[in-house]
Parts: C-alpha cells; sequence; structure tokens
C-alpha cells in the first residue's frame, strides 16, 4: 500500500507485456487516471505481491509467466472468441508477436555456436561481433540497419513500445544477407549427422525447438537431395545443400514470430 506496491505492478506489468505482447494494464506507462484500467487487476496485484515476496526478484516472475497455461496457449482463434472478446482482453487465445532484433540477432551467433555470453566489458559496434546484443554500442550516427529493419530503437526517444512491422525487406534482407549467410555456414558445419532425416530433424530442434512434422520431414529431406544436385561438380555439394536448407529454416515465419 504505497511507492513499492506501485512500483512492483509497473515492474510485472512492463515483465507481462514483455511474453504477451500487451500489459495487463494497456497503458504500461501510465498508471493514473487518465491510463487504461487493469483488465485482470487481482493478477496484477497478485503478481506484484509474490515479486515482493521473492525478494524483487525479475527471474522469478518471468519464470512464472513462462510456466503458466496462459503464455503456453496456442494462437488459435474462434469465431465466438472473436466476437465477445476481439481484442483477446481476457487472454483466450495467444497473440502471436515477433521476437525483438536483438534476439534475432543473438539466435543467429548462439545456432552457429560464435555467441559470446561473459558479461560486462567493452560494447561494440558491428554485427557481426559475437557478443551478445546488449553490449551492442549504441551510436545515432552508426545505427546497424539489420537491427533497424526488424525495428530496433533508434535511442533518440524513448517509447513505451516498440514497433512492429512486417514488411518485404525483412524476408529479403534474411535470403540476402552476408551475416546470415556465415551464421548458416557455421551452423551447417557445426551439425552432423548419418542421413537427411537426422539432418532435418536435428535443424528443426536446433532453428524451430520442435520435431518436423511428417510432411516437412519428407520434403526437405528430399530438398537436401535436390539441392546437391544443382551443385554437381561441386566437392562440397552435400555441404553447400546442408547451408541452404539452415538459411531455408531461419528465413521462415516461425524462426521469427513466438506462436
Amino acid at each position: 500500500h504505497g511507492a513499492g506496491s506501485l512500483l512492483a505492478r509497473v515492474i510485472v506489468n512492463r515483465i507481462w507485456k514483455h511474453h504477451m505482447g500487451k500489459g495487463l494494464v494497456a497503458s504500461a506507462s501510465n498508471f493514473g487516471k487518465t491510463g487504461d484500467v487493469p483488465s485482470h487487476p487481482d493478477l496484477l496485484d497478485w503478481l506484484a505481491t509474490t515479486l515482493i515476496e521473492n525478494g524483487w526478484s525479475q527471474k522469478a516472475i518471468h519464470r512464472l509467466i513462462l510456466n503458466s497455461a496462459v503464455y503456453g496457449q496456442g494462437s488459435a482463434t474462434s469465431e465466438t472468441g472473436l466476437s465477445v472478446d476481439p481484442g483477446n482482453s481476457l487472454l483466450w487465445t495467444r497473440r502471436r508477436q515477433r521476437v525483438e532484433a536483438e534476439v534475432i540477432r543473438d539466435r543467429l551467433l548462439q545456432m552457429s555456436g560464435e555467441l559470446d555470453t561473459r558479461m560486462f566489458g567493452k560494447g561494440s559496434l558491428s554485427l557481426t561481433d559475437p557478443r551478445r546484443s546488449v553490449y551492442l554500442t549504441v551510436k545515432r550516427s552508426k545505427l546497424l540497419p539489420f537491427l533497424q529493419l526488424f525495428d530496433a530503437p533508434d535511442a533518440i526517444e524513448g517509447k513505451e513500445k516498440r514497433n512492429e512491422t512486417n514488411s518485404a525487406p525483412q524476408s529479403l534482407t534474411l535470403l540476402n544477407s552476408k551475416f546470415v549467410r556465415q551464421m548458416s555456414e557455421k551452423l551447417a558445419t557445426r551439425i552432423k549427422s548419418d542421413s537427411n532425416e537426422a539432418l532435418v530433424r536435428e535443424l528443426y530442434w536446433e532453428a524451430l525447438s520442435r520435431e518436423p512434422r511428417p510432411a516437412e520431414l519428407s520434403y526437405l529431406a528430399d530438398f537436401l537431395s535436390r539441392q546437391a544436385q544443382l551443385y554437381e561438380g561441386d566437392a562440397k555439394a552435400a555441404q553447400k545443400a546442408k547451408v541452404d536448407l539452415c538459411q531455408l529454416l531461419i528465413c521462415s515465419n516461425e524462426f521469427v514470430y513466438i506462436d
């Protein structure tokens, strides 16, 4: 009952917004009378109390939300749900979200085996630097085009919510970026399997965190064979086909969207 409780509510609301795409209080930067009313006030208070009881551990709140049923539900919609609650205020379905630009970069580095997870130290202005994106130096005259394309903030002004655009240049960048191709090559070198089917399965777990469906497994195993034939006469035909498959999965919607 006071400033500490308000602070706790603001913190858990922003964590909820980060994972769900929308806060329990939609106006995350305005908890005053001119802001939005909480959609689930009891849940907001319970999360705030849990944060305080756990010594203000934000990691505990992240873990709690990520293990919840509401976070784990599917993104399918229904006519009933859309007619009763088109804005999904009652959390009856999972809101599709694209992952942040920094996460896309970090995932590419992680899959390649190059990600440097050490903490602290000097930052960098290089897209290919192996350190996590949180250590990229933000210089307004030298913003990274790859991150800007996926709506990374420009650091000129503070924003309550990032833009989330979906444009053709994003797909074209994943298809044609030298950085993406380099990461695909390193991933292909790191993953080794005895058969095309086993390779597809391993790459699916690496890139999409799931088992391929039977139709996907059959098609992509055949894709590897067909791609190798396109490189016929090249001593590295099989390896180049594997790189193509790695980049194909990186270019999929499922790689950049939480669904």
